[in-house]
């Protein structure tokens, strides 16, 4: 199950490379931003899924289960500060999918390089 968590995050980012790439409007930003969102916080689930046997029932709780797995030595203490990139995808979400919030291309840059970082870290645990 973990597993299926970890492929729908990656495909959550296939969706936002896509849809960046699609036209010129200024709203694919947004939409793509929050595709990154939620492939982060999915990553995340595949992670606490594995070692914890839990998800989070609200996106608050990702960052926290995050820094549990670290404290319980899963996750290596040196991904420790990949907490920011869990919460700045939280503090972005309600912007992205329901205030309307402008982003810009340098903004789904910057969350794009979070989620791969994530990505690529939770991978480690999955051999894909």
């Amino acid at each position: 199950m973990e597993k299926s968590h970890f492929e729908q995050a990656k495909l959550w980012v296939a969706g936002a490379n896509y849809i960046f790439s699609y036209g010129e409007s200024k709203e694919r930003y947004a939409v793509a931003i929050a595709m990154l969102i939620h492939s982060i916080i999915k990553a995340n689930d595949s992670l606490t899924l594995k070692f914890m046997g839990v998800t989070a029932s609200r996106h608050d709780d990702a960052r926290k289960y995050f820094e549990e797995l670290v404290k319980k030595n899963f996750v290596k203490a040196e991904y420790a500060n990949y907490k920011q990139i869990i919460q700045d995808a939280i503090n972005n979400k309600a912007k992205a999918e329901y205030r309307g919030s402008y982003f810009s291309k340098s903004d789904f840059e910057a969350i794009k390089r979070g989620a791969d970082k994530f990505l690529k870290m939770a991978e480690i645990f999955f051999g894909t």
